[in-house]
C-alpha cells in the first residue's frame, strides 16, 4: 500500500534552518546533531535522493531522523541550485506490527502530510516485508534507520552497516546510532518535532500492543508522567517484554534486520501531541 496527501502544512524551510541552527551550538547535543546531519548529507551524496528511503513507523527514533533527512535534503537542493529546496516525496517504509498502537497508525498518517512521504507499507515478518519492498522500489539502495548504539545489537552496526548477507540488499544508514535517549528528546523538544501522543501517557517504547505497557518509572502520585521526563535514560526499555516476559525489543520501526525504536506525540485526538506538553 503506497499512501499521498497534500503537503500544504508542510514548511520545510523553517524546519530545515531551526535543525541546522541546532546543529551550529556549542553544545553536547548540537555536535551530536550536525554529526547526524553529516551522516545524512554524505548518504545523499552517495545515493542521490531518489536512491534513499527511511525506515518510519512512528516512533520517537525514526521521527526525530525523519525531521534531520527532511532538513538535509532541503539543504541539498538548495545548495544544487533549487532556490525552493523542493524534492520529491521522501519515500518511507512501514512494517507494521501485528497489532500496532492506534495512535501510532494515526500519527504515521498524519506525518505523511507534515513532511511530504510516499508511505509504502508491507505486512512483516520484517525479511518478508524488505523483500517485498526491494521488488517494488529495486532503486532503493540506502535506507534510513533510526537505531542508537544502546538499542539491541545496535553496537555492532557502524554509520553505514549492509544488511546481512542472507537479507535482501541495503546499505542501512544510522545518522543517529552515537545518539541517547537524552538526545533525542531534548532535540525534538528544541527543534519542536511533533510526535506519537502515547509519549505524553507514559510509554517510553513503543512495540506493538501486546508487548509495551506504560513505563512504571513514570508512575508518579497515581499518574503516568510523559517519556521526556524519565530520570534514568537505561529504563527507557521498562514497559517492553518478550513473549517470554523478559525485558526486549521487537519493534519494526527499523529492524532491517536488527529491531529500532519509536516516535513522539502528535496532538490528542489524531495520534500527535504539541512538542514537550506536559500532562
Amino acid at each position: 500500500m503506497v499512501s499521498r496527501t497534500a503537503t500544504a502544512e508542510f514548511d520545510v524551510v523553517s524546519l530545515s534552518l531551526t535543525t541546522y541552527g541546532l546543529a551550529g551550538l556549542p553544545t553536547e547535543l548540537g555536535k551530536k546533531v550536525a554529526s547526524a546531519l553529516q551522516v545524512i548529507e554524505e548518504a545523499i551524496d552517495r545515493y542521490g535522493p531518489s536512491h534513499l528511503a527511511l525506515s518510519f513507523n512512528g516512533g520517537k527514533d525514526c521521527t526525530a531522523l525523519m525531521h534531520l533527512v527532511r532538513a538535509a535534503l532541503y539543504k541539498h537542493m538548495t545548495d544544487c541550485g533549487d532556490a525552493t529546496g523542493s524534492s520529491a516525496p521522501l519515500v518511507s517504509l512501514y512494517i507494521q506490527y501485528k497489532k500496532s498502537f492506534p495512535e501510532m497508525d494515526a500519527f504515521v498518517q498524519k506525518s505523511i502530510a507534515h513532511y511530504d512521504l510516499e508511505l509504502v507499507k508491507r505486512s512483516g515478518p520484517m525479511k518478508q516485508g524488505l523483500q517485498s519492498f526491494k521488488e517494488s522500489y529495486p532503486e532503493i539502495q540506502g535506507i534510513f534507520v533510526g537505531t542508537r548504539r544502546d538499542d539491541p545489537y545496535g553496537d555492532r552496526l557502524q554509520f553505514f552497516s549492509p544488511t546481512d548477507p542472507d537479507w535482501p540488499q541495503f546499505m542501512r544508514v544510522n545518522p543517529i546510532l552515537d545518539w541517547t535517549f537524552d538526545d533525542v528528546w531534548g532535540f525534538m523538544r528544541q527543534a519542536g518535532v511533533p510526535y506519537c501522543c502515547l509519549y505524553d501517557q507514559g510509554y517510553t517504547s513503543l512495540g506493538d500492543v501486546d508487548s509495551t505497557t506504560r513505563n512504571p518509572a513514570l508512575l508518579k502520585n497515581g499518574k503516568y508522567q510523559p517519556a521526556w521526563t524519565l530520570a534514568n535514560g537505561e529504563l527507557e526499555r521498562s514497559g517492553r517484554s518478550t513473549p517470554s516476559g523478559a525485558t526486549g525489543s521487537s519493534s519494526a520501526a527499523s529492524g532491517i534486520p536488527i529491531p529500532i525504536r519509536e516516535a513522539h506525540c502528535a496532538g490528542a485526538g489524531n495520534g500527535s501531541c504539541s512538542p514537550g506538553s506536559e500532562e
